[in-house]
């Protein structure tokens, strides 16, 4: 009996990276855009470059390799081809997982709401602020347009340590060049280890659940006190240059409380949702 083939895309990127080094028992293909897919996570002919801004091509992949689960991680905050592929690759894959019956299990994140109301849960109302939530917001109304059966993955900061996420590496960079790091302690967040989010998406490859579900970390904390938590697991002093500081003063626009309702996701998947201070010491730093 053949192996269920399974989609990721953003194959390259931090969590679909993570995914492809985790899942096991399906027949594994992955996109990606811009930058190569390792060839030692993923053998090269099934690795495919595509832009998802590209209909045409997107159905001819599909057709070619006829998953019977896409994974859909691609369209990430960094970068404006990245921002313009959110919607119409999100409406191209609805389209497909209706007409050809795979199972789609699309990420989107907090930043769909506005933070006026926390916490949210799976039936709050997206309200976004900025571009990319604005985006987000839209593929979520494309996609149970198209097909209610659609799993949207609501989630938020996703990090980790092997290797470091884009924003820690920030605040490594931001320290060892001795500039001035301010982190907000008036904006709430779910931050999600990226093994978490990984696990869970390929759960979800093989369940029943459908529609939104929020999938982040347990506890949520304001951007200081989580940056201060993750120097200190990665054993680092914090230094005189990183500053508590707020979104008003600023002067940015950002949503201020994204705190995310996850029992839901608790009561339904085998994936625990971690806390920084949970985590196993596979995911710390060696």
């Amino acid at each position: 009996m053949n192996a269920r083939r399974l989609l990721v895309t953003g194959g390259s990127g931090y969590l679909g990276s993570e995914i492809l080094a985790r899942i096991t028992g399906f027949e594994t293909h992955a996109t990606s855009c811009t930058r190569a897919i390792d060839p030692a996570v993923l053998p090269a002919d099934r690795s495919h470059r595509l832009d998802l801004r590209d209909r045409a091509a997107t159905e001819r992949l599909l057709d070619e390799i006829r998953p019977d689960v896409v994974l859909h991680t691609a369209g990430s905050n960094r970068g404006a081809a990245n921002l313009e592929s959110i919607v119409p690759g999100a409406r191209t894959l609805a389209r497909a997982s209706r007409e050809r019956g795979f199972r789609l299990v699309h990420v989107s994140t907090d930043l769909i709401f506005d933070g006026e109301a926390a916490p949210y849960d799976e039936s709050a109302s997206p309200a976004p602020l900025i571009p990319y939530g604005e985006a987000k917001a839209e593929a979520e109304r494309a996609l149970l347009e198209i097909d209610a059966d659609i799993v949207i993955v609501r989630t938020s900061l996703i990090y980790g340590f092997r290797p470091i996420d884009h924003q820690t590496r920030w605040l490594l960079d931001g320290i060892e060049a001795g500039t001035d790091v301010k982190l907000f302690t008036d904006e709430r967040r779910c931050p999600v280890w990226v093994g978490t989010l990984a696990q869970a998406m390929i759960e979800l490859a093989d369940h029943s659940q459908r529609g939104p579900l929020n999938v982040a970390g347990r506890r949520a904390y304001d951007r200081h006190t989580f940056g201060m938590r993750v120097l200190d697991r990665l054993g680092i002093e914090p230094p005189p240059n990183v500053r508590a500081s707020t979104i008003a003063a600023s002067g940015l626009v950002r949503p201020r409380d994204l705190t995310l309702d996850t029992s839901l996701a608790a009561s339904v998947l085998r994936t625990p949702l971690l806390a920084i201070d949970d985590l196993p010491a596979e995911a710390l730093p060696a």
